[in-house]
This record gives structure tokens, C-alpha cells and sequence, in this order.
């Protein structure tokens, strides 16, 4: 009998959030800009997550002199997970402090955005 992977690698917790100051509550949720960036020898790298409805278009990502590719990208407080695709295939980001599996077995990485 196989045992589910949620059994033998349960989600990873974050630590919660501070608290929402006053003065962070009068200016609404704020977004952050964060830079995502991926070192493949790849011709292709877009970032897909929750925030972008896991879209392969949405948030293509541009290669820099260096040879990084690399996006920003502006998120709301909270936990947003994510994955690059590569040429065609779905990759966790192997700099993440925190990956977590998702429903198909494989990794979902985490950015945490605080207020």
C-alpha cells in the first residue's frame, strides 16, 4: 500500500506575519515588488504561480547581460507559491528557503510577503 506524500512530507508553516500596525491598516494592502531570477542554460524561463493562475504566458522572464533570467513581480502580503518552467518543463526554484509538495508530487516554492 503506498502512503500519501502529504503523510510523510507535510507542508512546511511559516512563521505568522507581525501584526498590522495602524498605520500600515490606513495605507490598505500593499504589494512588494519581488525579483525572481533563474541561472538554467535554458532558451526559455516564465514564472507561474497562484498569483498569476499558474499561466506558462503570463510572466515570461528576460535573460540580463549575465546570463541570469529574471522578472519582478508585484505581490500582496501573504504566501504566494510558485514554479518556472523552463523549455517546457516545470521546475522549483532550488534558492527558495522554503519549497512545499503540491497535489501532483512534485515541489512548489514558497515567497512570503509581509505587510
Amino acid at each position: 500500500m503506498l502512503t500519501p506524500l502529504a503523510a510523510v512530507w507535510p507542508k512546511a508553516t511559516l512563521p505568522e506575519p507581525p501584526p498590522i500596525t495602524e498605520e500600515a491598516h490606513r495605507g490598505g494592502e500593499r504589494e512588494s515588488d519581488l525579483r525572481f531570477s533563474f541561472e538554467p542554460n535554458a532558451k526559455q524561463v516564465s514564472l507561474c504561480g497562484e498569483f498569476n493562475g499558474w499561466s506558462i504566458n503570463a510572466t515570461p522572464m528576460k535573460r540580463d547581460d549575465a546570463g541570469h533570467w529574471e522578472t519582478t513581480v508585484a505581490l500582496a502580503p501573504g504566501r504566494h507559491e510558485y514554479k518556472f518552467v523552463v523549455d517546457g518543463n516545470w521546475k522549483h526554484d532550488p534558492l527558495a528557503r522554503v519549497n512545499v509538495w503540491n497535489q501532483n508530487g512534485t515541489l512548489n516554492s514558497v515567497a512570503q510577503v509581509w505587510p
